[in-house]
């Protein structure tokens, strides 16, 4: 057991750079996906609010798509189905886009649900007393959207910077593919694939307590307030 763990004071000045610079493009990797999933999903619940039959027929129907499609399945076609079309992504982007738009779906359920869980009272009464339908949204829905909203937006990010590893078999320069390689070079697989994992759970673990403690807070206000 101590030569296990000696063996990390050997290498770690060499593992612990190229691990890192993996992390930081992990982070980025999934945040811009993140980032592109909001916006996404927010055009997505505009279609299914908007009134036209045919714009919610395919925002609902993008949904149930991208929600049974694999994301590897997703990625694998980004990166080698567009060039012959003429459209070529680098493993970084491709990973991205991959990531957004799989995760786009995921954040239109929650941000239609928090939507929908305010009680159209609430907007025919703020309509009653004179404020404008924009009005209404914003100072009125959104607020209370957001607390209900929160917590599972956080647990997305957290499953998409998981599921970010994926980009690694699109020869994307992020963690799982700097532990690939060291591994191939230093034959510890058990060592990297270990050091990889605390990576990860040092990211994630943080961010699924701060959702935790975000979804007892904001339920707890609710209560108080009545809205729950």
């Amino acid at each position: 057991m101590t030569e296990f763990f000696l063996t990390y004071l050997e290498y770690l000045p060499d593992w612990g750079p190229r691990l890192v610079d993996g992390a930081l493009v992990t982070a980025r990797l999934s945040l811009v996906g993140f980032v592109l999933a909001l916006g996404l999903g927010a055009l997505l619940v505009a279609m299914q609010c908007s009134g036209a039959a045919l714009l919610a027929v395919a925002a609902n129907a993008y949904v149930q798509f991208v929600r049974t499609v694999p994301l590897l399945a997703l990625l694998l076609a980004l990166y080698f189905a567009l060039p012959p079309l003429g459209l070529t992504l680098s493993g970084y982007w491709a990973g991205a886009l991959g990531l957004g738009l799989h995760g786009s779906a995921y954040v239109a359920e929650i941000l239609r649900g928090g939507l929908t869980a305010i009680h159209r009272g609430q907007r025919e009464s703020a309509l009653a007393v004179g404020l404008s339908p924009l009005q209404v949204f914003v100072h009125v829905v959104f607020p209370q959207a957001l607390r209900i909203m929160l917590p599972p937006l956080l647990n997305t990010y957290v499953a998409l910077l998981k599921d970010s590893s994926l980009c690694a078999l699109i020869a994307t320069d992020e963690l799982m593919l700097a532990a690939r390689a060291i591994s191939s070079e230093s034959f510890l697989p058990l060592h990297i694939f270990l050091l990889v994992g605390l990576f990860y759970f040092g990211i994630a673990f943080p961010l699924s307590m701060l959702s935790r403690l975000l979804e007892r807070r904001l339920n707890r206000g609710r209560r108080v307030l009545g809205v729950a």
